[in-house]
C-alpha cells in the first residue's frame, strides 16, 4: 500500500484526545469519503474511528458494493443505518419528489438518522472528518451541533485525481463513477442529464423506478412513448449494431444546418453526442473497443458544453476506465451527430407544464425517448454505410454487408437519418454554469456524504 507522493501525511495531527474523545468517520460509498477513511487509518491506526453509513434505500449497488470492499481492506466494520427509503417515503409524501430546491429527502434519510445515532455520544467530543477536497472551492461540509468537523482533505492540499489514483491503488473505483461524478441515490435530482442516460445504460431497471416516480401528463405519455430499438426489428443481434463515425472534423455550422436536408420535410431534429475509445495493438491497426451515446440537446451550443463536462470527467476518472488521464486525451474522441426522426414518432421536446417530473424540463420517459429514436437512427446509419461497401465476395466483409442490407429491409419502424456529423475536440475545463438549476447541480450536497 503506497501513498500518493505528494501528500506529506506528516503534516496532518488528528486532533484531540483519542482516550476520550469520539472521532466520526461518515462514508457514503463514493470517492471522496472511501478514499479519506483508507487514508486517515494509514495515518493513525490505532484510533476507532466510528464509520457510518446512512441508507437511503435507493442506493447504486456498487456504492454498496464498495462499503463491502471498504470493510474487508480495513478490517473493521462500517456502522449501517437508516429504517426507511426513499420510495416508501415517497409514497408516504403521496408522490412529491425531493428536488435541488426541496430537499426532503436529506432531511428525513440522512440528518434525522445520523442526528439519532450520534446521541449515543452525547456529552463526549466529538471530531467529525469529512472528505471535501483542496480543490472544492464551492462546497461546503455540513456542521452539527457538539460535533468539530475536520477536513484533512483541504489541509493536506488531497485533489480529485489523488483520491481516484488512491482507489485504483486499494479496493477500486465503484463502476458507477464510468457515468456518475458523484455517489448518491439512482435517482438524485442533482444528476445531470447524461448521468441519467448512463443510469439508462447501465441500470434500465433502477432508471424504470424513477420513472414510475413521475407523473406525466397523458399528452406526454403519448408523445413520449419509448423507441424500437433497431435490434429489435431485424434479425441483425445488438452486439453487431454500432455507432457510424464521423468522416470529418469540420464544424457543424449554421450554413451547414440550414441545407441540410432530410427524407421528410415534417421530421424532428436533434443533436447527439456520443464517445469513441480506441486503441491498437503494435502493428495493427486501431480499433474501438467502447462506444456510446452520452447525451442529446436541441442546440448545437449546448450539447458541446456536455461534452466538455464529459471529458472533465473522463480526465479526472481514468482510473476506472483502467486508463490514465494522458491515454484519455490520446485514445478518447468525441463525436457529433445531426439526426432527424419523423415528427409523427419521435418529439424531443421537453414535457408539459402539467407533468410532475424529477427536473425541471426533463422525464425520465422523455430522455428514454430520445435515448431509444436517436440510438435507432445512429444504428441505422451504421448499417447503410456497411450495406453500401463493396467487399470481395469471398471475405468476411461481403456477409457482414449483405446482413446490412438485409436488416435495412426488415426494419418496419422509421429509421431516421443522420443529417450532419463531426468530430468534436472536447475542451478541458468546463465553462461555469448559466442557470441556478445548472449551478445547484454541479455543488454535491453534504449531507449525503454519510
Amino acid at each position: 500500500m503506497s501513498l500518493a507522493p505528494e501528500v506529506n501525511t506528516a503534516s496532518y495531527t488528528i486532533p484531540g484526545n483519542p482516550e476520550t474523545d469520539v472521532y466520526l468517520l461518515p462514508v457514503s460509498g463514493g470517492a471522496d469519503s472511501t478514499a479519506l477513511a483508507i487514508l486517515l487509518h494509514e495515518i493513525a491506526p490505532e484510533i476507532d474511528f466510528r464509520m457510518v453509513f446512512t441508507d437511503t434505500g435507493a442506493e447504486e449497488k456498487e456504492t454498496i458494493e464498495a462499503l463491502d470492499r471498504l470493510e474487508i481492506w480495513l478490517g473493521k466494520r462500517i456502522e449501517r443505518i437508516g429504517e426507511k427509503s426513499l420510495f416508501s417515503l415517497i409514497d408516504e409524501y403521496k408522490g412529491f419528489l425531493p428536488s435541488p430546491r426541496d430537499r426532503w429527502c436529506t432531511r428525513e434519510l440522512k440528518l434525522v438518522p445520523f442526528r439519532a445515532w450520534i446521541k449515543q455520544f452525547e456529552g463526549r467530543q466529538k471530531w467529525m472528518f469529512v472528505g471535501v477536497r483542496a480543490d472544492e472551492a464551492d462546497r461546503l461540509a455540513f456542521a452539527l451541533p457538539e460535533v468539530e468537523t475536520e477536513m484533512p482533505f483541504v489541509d493536506l492540499g488531497v485533489d480529485r485525481a489523488w483520491v481516484y489514483r488512491k482507489l485504483s491503488e486499494t479496493i477500486g473505483i465503484p463502476r458507477s463513477y464510468q457515468t456518475r461524478s458523484r455517489s448518491g441515490c439512482t435517482v438524485c435530482p442533482y444528476q445531470r442529464k447524461s448521468e441519467i442516460i448512463g443510469l439508462l445504460q447501465r441500470s434500465p431497471r433502477e432508471f424504470n423506478r424513477g420513472a414510475e416516480c413521475e407523473k406525466l401528463a397523458p399528452v406526454d405519455l403519448r408523445r413520449h412513448a419509448p423507441g424500437v430499438p433497431l435490434w429489435k426489428d431485424t434479425s441483425i443481434a445488438q452486439n453487431w449494431h454500432g455507432l457510424p463515425m464521423p468522416e470529418t472534423d469540420d464544424e457543424i455550422e449554421k450554413g451547414r444546418l440550414s441545407n441540410a436536408k432530410g427524407d421528410d420535410l415534417f421530421g424532428a431534429r436533434i443533436f447527439v453526442g456520443g464517445e469513441f475509445f480506441f486503441d491498437a495493438m503494435p502493428g495493427m491497426p486501431e480499433f474501438v473497443w467502447a462506444q456510446r451515446l452520452v447525451s442529446y440537446s436541441t442546440t448545437l451550443a449546448g450539447l458541446k458544453k456536455q461534452l466538455d463536462g464529459r471529458f472533465v470527467h473522463l480526465l479526472s476518472t481514468a482510473e476506472v476506465h483502467g486508463m490514465t488521464p494522458e491515454e484519455v486525451r490520446q485514445q478518447v474522441r468525441f463525436a457529433i451527430w445531426y439526426i432527424e426522426m419523423p415528427s409523427d414518432v419521435f418529439d424531443p421536446q421537453k414535457p408539459n407544464a402539467e407533468s410532475y417530473t424529477w427536473a425541471d424540463g426533463a422525464s425520465y420517459r422523455q430522455i428514454q425517448h430520445v435515448v431509444d429514436w436517436a440510438t435507432r437512427a445512429l444504428h441505422a446509419e451504421h448499417q447503410r454505410r456497411q450495406a453500401a461497401a463493396s467487399p470481395n465476395p469471398l471475405t468476411v466483409q461481403y456477409e457482414w454487408a449483405d446482413s446490412a442490407r438485409q436488416s435495412i429491409e426488415e426494419a418496419k419502424a422509421p429509421l431516421g437519418g443522420v443529417l450532419l456529423s463531426q468530430w468534436y475536440k472536447a475542451k478541458d475545463v468546463e465553462d461555469p454554469p448559466e442557470t441556478e438549476e445548472e449551478a445547484l447541480k454541479r455543488i454535491p450536497c453534504p449531507m449525503c456524504h454519510i
